[in-house]
């Protein structure tokens, strides 16, 4: 008798595989030689509390015990730090743990979810799992969120609604009232906005949620607190939602370690705070020198720019023989000609221009490659001294 394949569900036949693996392009190389760029992550190290807090509890863990599936410490640092009830805060282990608890809660198959344009791909996947449809309408100005066009989407199957503020793509960003019109509209549907760039803009919806019990706020650690590697995410809702979606979401929550570098993180903003300050040099040098150089771009207000280009490809690649790596938007048709920065230090910022500065001097930016002697600071720049 042949062996056969376990037939999957149909709607998972509707989730493409990744075609990039942004992992492999690193892959091999000593990790203070490169500049990563292509993930919006944070380019220095985490704050040095975070590490000593993680030495000196390692002694008293009980790694064989499970973590605590609250989070109680950490969201009691969170309550302190958004001002919002603890009972309004859940922490997951990562962003797509926190999207499952979500879309397990609220879809269903014939449901439909909108998201803004482009769509992040953790949260489309996840929708489709759920056999639920994911609804993106596409805005005439690419670079700003129309509401109105994404409230003419909303119908009777509307469980969700999906907008990163800012836009992890284009930057776009909502203003209050864009957000409180949309919240009006979406009475019977759970309205998220993302916040992983909060900490560099400074604008939140956080506020709104005593107002609107249909409003739920993300934010991740990944971005301005440099705990990528942990990932550690939370939510903000009414407490009446987190009843039902913590009936899904407990056992999502970020492991032992995970929390303590967390909250570590929380007990030294002003590292964060100084990190966030060295970004904003990095876009006033970033601002000035492109222009002189004759680039076209487009400014954030998170920890990325958006470069406009006739190749590039080529640009990626020539970045990549010098060990920095960008994000290439050539796989997203109105951003085909776009590459998506991550912004770094000052000094790190210093080491983009001067290759950016050699190819802008030549004719076309296909008819040569250059090779930097390149002098890459990935640790803890000397403006950030520890405050503990």
């Amino acid at each position: 008798m042949g062996k056969r394949l376990v037939e999957a569900a149909p709607h998972i036949l509707d989730i493409n595989e990744p075609e990039h693996d942004m992992f492999a392009e690193t892959s091999g190389l000593e990790e203070k030689t490169f500049l990563k760029l292509n993930r919006n992550e944070a380019t220095i190290t985490p704050s040095p509390l975070v590490v000593n807090k993680i030495s000196e509890s390692w002694d008293s863990l009980s790694l064989n015990h499970y973590p605590d599936f609250k989070s109680e410490k950490l969201r009691c640092k969170l309550s302190d730090y958004t001002d919002a009830d603890i009972k309004c805060i859940a922490c997951y282990s990562s962003m797509s743990t926190a999207f499952d608890a979500l879309v397990r809660t609220y879809l269903q198959p014939g449901y439909e979810a909108i998201a803004g344009w482009p769509v992040e791909r953790l949260f489309k996947n996840c929708v489709i799992s759920a056999g639920a449809k994911v609804i993106s309408p596409k805005h005439a100005d690419t670079f700003s969120i129309n509401i109105e066009e994404i409230t003419a989407c909303i119908t009777s199957k509307t469980r969700l609604v999906y907008l990163a503020n800012p836009n992890s793509a284009t930057g776009s960003m909502m203003t209050e009232a864009e957000i409180i019109f949309l919240l009006s509209y979406s009475e019977n549907a759970l309205v998220v906005i993302d916040e992983s760039y909060f900490e560099f803009c400074g604008l939140s919806a956080v506020d709104l949620i005593p107002k609107f019990p249909n409003l739920a706020v993300i934010r991740t650690f990944s971005k301005a607190f440099a705990l990528a590697g942990f990932g550690v995410v939370y939510l903000l809702t009414d407490t009446n939602n987190l009843r039902d979606i913590n009936k899904l979401g407990y056992h999502n929550g970020p492991d032992t370690l995970a929390q303590i570098a967390a909250e570590a993180a929380i007990d030294d903003l002003s590292y964060t705070a100084g990190y966030v300050r060295l970004i904003n040099e990095s876009k006033k040098m970033l601002r000035e020198n492109l222009i002189r150089l004759g680039y076209d771009f487009r400014m954030t207000l998170a920890n990325f720019f958006l470069l406009k280009i006739n190749n590039p490809d080529h640009l990626t690649e020539t970045l990549k023989e010098n060990k920095i790596f960008i994000n290439n938007l050539i796989g997203i048709p109105e951003l085909d000609n776009y590459v998506r920065v991550t912004i770094g230090t000052p000094s790190q910022t210093g080491v983009l221009l001067d290759i950016l500065a050699k190819l802008a001097s030549s004719q076309t930016m296909s008819s040569s490659k250059t090779q930097s002697d390149l002098k890459i600071s990935l640790e803890r720049p000397k403006e950030l001294e520890p405050t503990h």
